[in-house]
Parts: C-alpha cells; sequence; structure tokens
C-alpha cells in the first residue's frame, strides 16, 4: 500500500489528497472520463431503445389479442402474430407466407420490418420458408440440413433465419418466417419454442375463423340449393342501393323469378322430384348469370328466386334475364327416369327508373313479375316508370 506524506511545497494540501499529477497523468485522467461519458450516453440511449422496444411489444401483444379475437380476420391475425414474433425475439425482417390451393407456392400475406413492398411467391422447397412449408418442419439457418435464404427472401445482410410451418384444420397453411436479429445472435432452441407458442394460438385462431365463415355461410345460405338466402339477398340490396345513392352514376337491376307451374311438378310427381328440379334450376341460374351477380333463393321454402346484377341498366337487365329464361325453358330438366319442361317468369326493375328504395323496387319488379305470369309465363317483363 502507497503511503502519502505531506508536500511542504503545496500550501494547504491535505495528506489524503494524494500526489500531484503530471500532464500526463491528467490526459490519461480526461481520456477516461470522456470514455466513461460516452459510456453512459450509450447505456442511456440503449435504455430508451430497451424502453421504446418494450412499447413497440406490448402494443403488439395488445394488437395480438385484439386480431385473435376476431375471428373472421385471418390477415390481421397472420400480420400480429408475425410482428409480436418479430418484436419478441428483435428480428430485422419477416414475412407471413400462406400457401396457394392448388399449387407449391408461398405468397406473402403479412411482412414485418425491412422487407420490400410486394415482396415475391417463393417456390415449394425454395429458401429457408420455402423448406419449411414444403417439409413441414422447422427451419433453422444455419443448422443442419438447412438451407441458404433464397433470394426472393428478405434476408440481405443477415446471418441467421427462422421458419415454422402453420397448420390449419391438420392441412398447410401458410409459414412464419424471420431474418436476421438486431443482436446478431443465431435463433436458438428456447427462441423456436417461443414461435411454436405463438404459431399454436395463430393455428387455434385460424381454425376458429373458418368456423365463423362456415357458420355465417350456414346463415346466409339456402340449405337445399345452396345460393344465397333471403336474408343474405336483402343485405346485398341494401348495399348496392346505399352505393347508388352515394355515387350519382351507379345504378343496378333487381329481378324477381318464380317457376311456372311449380305446384303441379309437386302434387304430379311429389317432393323429391320437385326438390330435383330447384336444385337444377339453381345450377342453370349459377351458369348464366355473372360471378359478381347475386343468385338468392327467397325465404318460404317455395319456387321463388331473386337477382340482383350491379351496374346494370335496363337494357343489359333484359339480356341478362332473357339469357336466364332460356338457360330454364331450352333444355328439359330429368330426374328419376322423369323428364320435365320447366319455365320460368321474370320481373325486371332498375335504380332509378323504377325506384330509389327497397320496398319500392321489389314492389316494381313483383308487379312486372306478375304481369309476366298473366301474359302466359315464360317471360320476361320490365316495371314501368311511373306505374
Amino acid at each position: 500500500m502507497e503511503v502519502f506524506q505531506p508536500d511542504p511545497l503545496v500550501a494547504g494540501r491535505s495528506p489524503y489528497d494524494g500526489p500531484i499529477s503530471g500532464p500526463s497523468d491528467s490526459d490519461d485522467m480526461l481520456a477516461r472520463l470522456r470514455r466513461a461519458e460516452e459510456h453512459l450516453r450509450n447505456v442511456e440511449r440503449r435504455l430508451m431503445a430497451l424502453e421504446q422496444g418494450g412499447f413497440e411489444f406490448r402494443r403488439a401483444l395488445t394488437r395480438l389479442g385484439d386480431a385473435l379475437t376476431a375471428t373472421h380476420d385471418r390477415p390481421a391475425m397472420v400480420g400480429a402474430v408475425l410482428e409480436t414474433s418479430g418484436l419478441f425475439l428483435g428480428s430485422t425482417a419477416g414475412v407471413f407466407y400462406t400457401a396457394v390451393a392448388g399449387s407449391d407456392r408461398l405468397r406473402p400475406l403479412a411482412t414485418f420490418g425491412s422487407v420490400a413492398p410486394e415482396p415475391p411467391d417463393l417456390l415449394g422447397g425454395e429458401g429457408v420458408a420455402g423448406a419449411a412449408g414444403g417439409g413441414g418442419r422447422v427451419v433453422v439457418w444455419p443448422g443442419h440440413e438447412a438451407p441458404h435464404p433464397s433470394p426472393s427472401e428478405p434476408a440481405d445482410g443477415a446471418v441467421t433465419a427462422v421458419a415454422l410451418p402453420v397448420r390449419s384444420d391438420g392441412r398447410p397453411y401458410g409459414v412464419l418466417a424471420l431474418y436476421g436479429r438486431v443482436s446478431g445472435l443465431p435463433f436458438s432452441s428456447a427462441d423456436v419454442e417461443t414461435l411454436q407458442s405463438l404459431v399454436r394460438q395463430a393455428e387455434t385462431a385460424i381454425d376458429n375463423s373458418y368456423l365463423y365463415d362456415e357458420a355465417k355461410r350456414m346463415s346466409l345460405t339456402d340449405g337445399l340449393t345452396g345460393l344465397w338466402n333471403s336474408r343474405h339477398f336483402d343485405l346485398r340490396l341494401g348495399e348496392e342501393l346505399s352505393r347508388a345513392v352515394r355515387f350519382a352514376d351507379d345504378y343496378f337491376s333487381l329481378v324477381l323469378c318464380d317457376l311456372d307451374n311449380f305446384k303441379g311438378v309437386n302434387d304430379t310427381h311429389g317432393h323429391q322430384i320437385g326438390n330435383s328440379v330447384l336444385v337444377e334450376l339453381s345450377r342453370r341460374l349459377m351458369v348464366s348469370t355473372r360471378e359478381v351477380d347475386t343468385v338468392s333463393r327467397l325465404s318460404g321454402g317455395g319456387d321463388e328466386f331473386a337477382l340482383l346484377l350491379p351496374r346494370t341498366g335496363l337494357a343489359g337487365a333484359l339480356r341478362a334475364t332473357e339469357k336466364v329464361r332460356a338457360a330454364v325453358a331450352d333444355e328439359p330438366f330429368r330426374s328419376d327416369d322423369v323428364e320435365l319442361a320447366v319455365t320460368m317468369s321474370l320481373g325486371v326493375a332498375t335504380f332509378p327508373e323504377h325506384g330509389t328504395s327497397e320496398k319500392d323496387l321489389k314492389t316494381a319488379a313483383d308487379s312486372a313479375l306478375y304481369r309476366a305470369k298473366r301474359h302466359g309465363g315464360n317471360r320476361v317483363e320490365h316495371a314501368k316508370v311511373g306505374a
């Protein structure tokens, strides 16, 4: 231990103040102070970054909870799971790929971090994500039998990547892939366990969303024919009317349809044959209309149907309904060795010529349908202005 003696040349100096430093010692002390100050500033910046990261992670967790309870919004779900995963593990980029039906391709559904707009599809087996999707296994790169990231993946400058397959109802649904880490550390087995936990939550939510969609579909479709029911038709009519009112140049047509003498078919051949006729009729209605048109079987379990034709004026609606009429009348209906000639009457009303409310349009189309029936059936009639 060094013992300090008082220096008589330095007036008022305490023996405990230590020896006088020379110029080189002072410079060294200043340098150490500057390094200490810089270190403190770095620590402060790191703490601020951690605080900000913690805030973003908490926000992502909140968004994840909200998304997983909104059981019908699958893109929001997978986006929230991807964001939470990326923030929690400090990843620099991430993509959730969804399996493209009927092919081995993976298509980006959601992105996180440093990912270019509209990233390209991946082929099955391509890169880290493709290997996870094609093999149905977790892939960690670098690792045993792990391929390098594909040029199509956002892995520029990354030294690590991980991808996990996501399934729904036991079938491949997509792949969650993360690329790079702020820390520069590789993804560990503990990180994989964390991701698997998040993926399991996502899989449960995705399954629930499909159940929700199916329940909703069943509540809006006709059980016999598979067509939309009255409830869905009224919803779509309200949407078309709102859009047409909002945009002055918009228009659409409403068509009410009814089989001619369908009661006679049921009375003569029985309800089983009658139901077969309705199913075949529904098929003909679907193939003779556009994809954007709404075809519905109206409530009551009878032979009343309705068509909603967006962006279709009166002339176009008359051409479309004549095509439907011919599709029904020109080919006999066959069921259980029974051949039947079936015809249909149709009444057309167009917004805004024949009405500007749901009630007025339905009344106008119904009047036109009644007139078609009264004139012998198997024909198309349109509403009269001012009638």
